[in-house]
C-alpha cells in the first residue's frame, strides 16, 4: 500500500469501529512491561480503534489497574491482581501473608474483582487459596481463576455464592465438561481469550461450540487477554478475530457473548441505561 493510501485506511477502520456492536473485553492486563510501552491514553486508544466500550484488566504490580483506571473510570473495570511482578505466579499460594496484604488493598482502591490466579488441582486445598476465594465472596467480589475444574469445583465448595469467572474455556477446553461445570455451578461465569483459533478456526466457530454457547447464552463472555506488551501492539486484529466468528450468531446471544454477560456480571461499574 502508497503512503497516500495509509489515511484512507485510518479512516476506515475507525468507521468499521464505530459502527461495529458494543465490546467488552473481560479480560486483560496492564503490567509493568505494558505500562512501560503503552500509557494510559494509548492503551483507551487502542479500545476506541477496536470498538471496546470497556476493559476488564489486572496487573502486576496490583497499582498499574488503578493507574489506568483513574485515566479513564467510565472504560475500565479493575480487578485486583496479586502478584507485584508476574514472576509470582508460582509461588503465591504458599504466601501466608497474602491474604492480609490483599485485604489491605481491598480498602485502598476501587476494585471489582480478585485476580487472575493462577493455581492447579495440587495446590487447591491450599489454605492461602481459601482465604482469597472467602475474601471475594464476602466482599462481593468477582474472582478469576486461572485453573483447572477441581480449582473451581474448590472454590465453590468454600463459598458457593462467590461469582468465578474462569479464565481460557479452562485449562481444558471441552464443551462436555464445561456444561457440567456450569449445570452444577449458577455462579461461574467462563471467558473465552486465548482459544478463538480452537473454538472457531479460521474464524469459523465449530458446531459444538456453538451448541455450547446456545445451551449457556448467558454465561460467557469474549475477551482479548493481554498478556504481553506484542498481544497489546496486536490488539485490534485479535479483536477483529473475536468479531467475525461472533458475527454469524443470532441475537441476543450475539450481544451476550460481546457485551451484556460481561456487563451483568460487572454490573456496579456499568451505568443502566
Amino acid at each position: 500500500m502508497t503512503r497516500a493510501g495509509l489515511p484512507l485506511l485510518a479512516l476506515l477502520l475507525a468507521f468499521d469501529a464505530a459502527a461495529a456492536p458494543p465490546m467488552i473485553d473481560a479480560h486483560a492486563h496492564y503490567s509493568a512491561p505494558d505500562a512501560a510501552a503503552f500509557t494510559p491514553a494509548e492503551v483507551i486508544a487502542k479500545l476506541d480503534a477496536a470498538g471496546v466500550t470497556r476493559l476488564v484488566t489486572t496487573s502486576s504490580p496490583p497499582a498499574l489497574a488503578q493507574t489506568l483506571y483513574r485515566h479513564a473510570p467510565e472504560r475500565v473495570i479493575p480487578l485486583l491482581g496479586v502478584y507485584e511482578a508476574d514472576l509470582h505466579k508460582a509461588r503465591w499460594v504458599h504466601d501466608a501473608a497474602l491474604p492480609a496484604r490483599v485485604a489491605a488493598q481491598l480498602d485502598t482502591g476501587v476494585w471489582a474483582g480478585i485476580g487472575e490466579l493462577h493455581l492447579f488441582a495440587a495446590d487447591a486445598r491450599a489454605p492461602v487459596f481459601a482465604q482469597l476465594v472467602r475474601l471475594a465472596a464476602a466482599r462481593k467480589l468477582v474472582l478469576m481463576l486461572h485453573g483447572d475444574a477441581a480449582v473451581v469445583e474448590r472454590a465453590f465448595e468454600l463459598a458457593p455464592h462467590v461469582r468465578i469467572l474462569w479464565a481460557h474455556l479452562g485449562t481444558e477446553p471441552a464443551p462436555t465438561l464445561l456444561d457440567a461445570m456450569l449445570a452444577r455451578h449458577p455462579n461461574l461465569r467462563i471467558d473465552t481469550s486465548v482459544r478463538d483459533e480452537r473454538i472457531a478456526p479460521h474464524g469459523r466457530l465449530l458446531p459444538e461450540w456453538r451448541a455450547l454457547f446456545e445451551r449457556h447464552p448467558e454465561r460467557f463472555q469474549v475477551a482479548v487477554d493481554t498478556f504481553s506488551v506484542n498481544r497489546w501492539r496486536q490488539y485490534a486484529d485479535v479483536v477483529a478475530d473475536i468479531r467475525r466468528w461472533v458475527e454469524p450468531l443470532p441475537e441476543p446471544l450475539k450481544s451476550n457473548l460481546l457485551h451484556d454477560n460481561a456487563a451483568r456480571l460487572f454490573d456496579r461499574f456499568i451505568p443502566r441505561p
